[in-house]
This record gives structure tokens, C-alpha cells and sequence, in this order.
């Protein structure tokens, strides 16, 4: 008997009547996910386009100023240097000028199905020369990839379905638990209280997020090859920072950054994140004289740490800051025991909006003075050997959670 015989005998007669249930239910789930997967990739797909055609639409305002003079005074070398210029971009897959007649000037038409735009390109005195057309590539890969990935979890849920039933069936089977003797009773209940006993809750956790400042710009400028070597340094200090402080980088430098510092109690976890959070924007800055003797532009950030929001508010608190400062909401100085250990002024806190509510965000100068020199310390021991000068934040180890003598510098309370 071949195996496709066997396969229809083991599902037909009295067994396939069996199964019934089982069958249905795996049929009504795998149909269910298939309306729900093409849902998602077309509304995947559609955010994709107009994602694509965002970038475009800025690349193609970049490209017509460049080639106002070139497109008027027929420059065909200075075009096609543009062109070649742009099209080695990753959002371009090809770019094409036409005159005032729509005649192709240089350049293909770009292959049907593909996103494109066109954008007018103006004389200074507000007369049309041409126009610019540029189209994306297309996005096989992303879409694919989610496929893919869609296909694997409806298989998986599937095989976990069979399982779970497959387990509930063997369970069903198994013989009954033998009855406990007499001697033993007395054991019963302390053997519950310890299996009942309640686990210790989680150590609280302070994150530290950080945002470039301007980071739309760069992203717009650069591509994404070019984009991650900006970061790249930078990246570098955070981890090192986090390292120092028994932090979890969570969201790198460019991606939301989002570093987490999980101790007992609040104040530990709250200064470790304060103290990472001062340091680090103290080694950015001494980056910047480096970056630029290398030519390479200086990032600035705003930085926030906090124990009560969550990932979207925090970040929202945190763009909403002040270049070059770490922000901390004015309930958790107190809270966290950070009041005595920074130094800050309140009438400079910040009041945002954040839903229904207000919240204050108060701007840290730098901590108490004695943790000042180990900040000078540690700033070295980050940036490598040399003089890391006379900075605005202070600095101070875990290890030190005392009240200590130095209040903040005129607090209002």
C-alpha cells in the first residue's frame, strides 16, 4: 500500500469522524489567520509606499535646486553628474530630467509599478525649467521577508495546537495519583506552604532614554550606510556607560535610545541611571572637538530618566527637553532620593503636557560635589587617556546611597 493510501485510510472512516472537532478547529484558525496576515501585508505594504515616497519627495526637492542652472542652460554633463549623484542613493532607483515640453533630457523612465515622483524645477524669478522624476526601487525583500516570518508562526501555531491536544489526551489517560498514607498527612500541608510561598517581587527599574537632537536632519542628509558610522562612536559610549553602571542597553543611540538599570531599592536603580545619564553627556561633548578636527559632525542629545512612564511617554518626555540636559519628572527627585544627591534649580523645571496631566521636568546641573572628581575619573577612563577638563555634572558610584550634606543648589522646597 503506497503512502498516499495510507495517509487517506488514516483519515477517513470512524478516525477522520473522531477528529472532527480537532479538524475544524484547525481549519477555522488557519483561515482566520490568513484574513488577518493579508490584512497586515497590504496595510505593510501601503505604509511602505508611503514611506518611499516621502523620502523621494525630499530627495527630488534636493535634486531640483541642484539642477536649476544645469537643466535651463541645457547641461547635459552637469545632469547626468547629478543624476548618477542621486541615483547612488538607497531610497533612488533611477532619475530622469525633462524640459518644459516634457522631452526626456537624460535619464530612463523608470519601470512600470514602481513608486516615482515628479517635482518641478523653478528659475529664481518663478519660471519652470523642467521637472525632476525620481522612482524607488522596488520592495521585494521586506515583503518577503514578512511572508516568510507570517507563514513559520501560522505552521507553529498550528503544531502547538496539535501538541496541547496531544498532551490533553495522554493526561486524560494516566492512571490515577496514588493516595497519600497516613504518615505521611502530617508533611502534607508544610510541603503546600513552601510550594505556596509568595515570590519576591522584581527590582525596581529606572530607564535612561536619550534623543539626538535634530536627528530628522541627519537622517534626511545621509544615508543609511553613512548614518550608522555618525552613530557609531557614539553608540560605542553608550554601551560602555551602561557597562560601567550595570545597565541593559535596550534601544541603541539613533533608535530610540532606551538603557535600563534594575536594583534595590528605587534610589540605587535611580542614581546608577542618573549617574549614566550625566556621564555620558559629558564624553558626547568631549567628543566634539575630536569629531570635528575629523571632520565629522558633533551630536547633541537630551536626555531623561524615569521609573513611572512608559516607552512612548518617556521618549515624548525626553524630545521634549532641552539639548545638552538630563530632565528628571520632579515627583521622582523626591521619590528616588535623587533631591539630595543633584544639584539643580527648580524655577528653570520644564512643565509639559503629557496626556490629561503635567508633568515637571526638572534639569540637573550636575550632582553633589563629592561625586565630582570620580565623574572626572570615569569621563577619562571612557573617552581613553587624557584631561577631561571641568565639566558641568558631577558623578558618583552605586555604591554611595547615603543622604549626604549637599542639598540641591536653591530648591524651592
Amino acid at each position: 500500500m503506497s503512502v498516499w493510501q495510507q495517509w487517506l485510510g488514516y483519515f477517513s472512516g470512524e478516525r477522520c469522524r473522531r477528529e472532527k472537532r480537532l479538524l475544524i478547529e484547525l481549519a477555522l484558525m488557519l483561515l482566520m489567520a490568513l484574513v488577518v496576515g493579508v490584512y497586515f501585508l497590504e496595510h505593510f505594504s501601503s505604509r511602505l509606499e508611503a514611506q518611499q515616497r516621502e523620502q523621494l519627495q525630499a530627495l527630488a526637492h534636493q535634486t531640483a535646486l541642484r539642477a536649476t542652472e544645469s537643466l535651463a542652460s541645457d547641461d547635459l554633463i552637469g545632469l547626468n553628474v547629478i543624476a548618477r549623484e542621486t541615483q547612488a542613493m538607497a531610497p533612488v532607483a533611477s532619475v530622469r530630467f525633462l524640459n518644459t515640453a516634457r522631452e526626456t533630457v537624460t535619464g530612463s523612465e523608470p519601470e512600470p509599478g514602481l513608486v516615482s515622483v515628479e517635482v518641478p524645477v523653478a528659475l529664481p524669478d518663478g519660471e519652470l525649467a523642467g521637472s525632476v522624476v525620481l522612482a524607488a526601487p522596488a520592495p521585494l525583500k521586506p515583503r518577503q521577508h514578512l511572508e516568510a516570518g507570517f507563514l513559520l508562526v501560522v505552521v507553529g501555531l498550528l503544531l502547538l495546537r496539535v501538541a496541547a491536544e496531544l498532551i490533553r489526551r495522554r493526561l486524560q489517560r494516566a492512571p490515577p495519583a496514588p493516595a497519600v498514607p497516613a504518615g505521611e498527612e502530617a508533611a502534607a500541608p508544610a510541603f503546600r506552604r513552601v510550594a505556596e510561598a509568595p515570590v519576591a517581587p522584581p527590582a525596581p527599574v529606572t530607564e535612561l532614554r536619550l534623543s539626538v537632537v535634530n536627528f530628522d536632519h541627519f537622517e534626511q542628509r545621509y544615508t543609511r550606510g553613512a548614518l550608522q558610522a555618525l552613530l557609531a562612536d557614539y553608540r560605542d559610549l553608550l554601551s560602555q556607560v551602561a557597562t560601567l553602571y550595570g545597565g541593559e542597553v535596550v534601544a541603541q543611540v539613533g533608535g530610540r535610545a532606551r538603557v535600563r538599570f534594575s536594583a534595590e531599592p528605587l534610589s540605587a536603580s535611580a542614581f546608577s541611571a542618573l549617574c549614566a545619564g550625566l556621564l555620558f553627556l559629558r564624553v558626547a561633548r568631549l567628543q566634539g572637538p575630536r569629531r570635528k578636527s575629523n571632520r565629522a559632525p558633533a551630536l547633541e542629545f537630551k536626555a531623561l530618566i524615569s521609573s513611572q512612564f512608559d516607552d512612548t511617554e518617556s521618549w515624548a518626555l525626553c524630545v521634549a527637553g532641552v539639548p545638552g540636559r538630563l530632565h528628571v519628572p520632579d515627583t521622582e527627585l523626591t521619590r528616588a532620593e535623587l533631591d539630595v544627591k543633584a544639584l539643580y534649580q527648580s524655577e528653570r523645571a520644564l512643565v509639559v503636557a503629557s496626556g490629561e496631566r503635567q508633568v515637571r521636568l526638572q534639569p540637573v546641573e550636575q550632582l553633589a560635589h563629592r561625586y565630582q572628581t570620580l565623574l572626572r575619573t570615569q569621563a577619562e577612563r571612557v573617552m581613553g587617556a587624557g584631561d577631561s577638563g571641568e565639566g558641568e555634572t558631577g558623578e558618583g558610584d552605586n555604591g554611595d546611597g547615603d543622604n549626604g550634606e549637599e542639598g540641591t543648589s536653591s530648591p524651592s522646597r
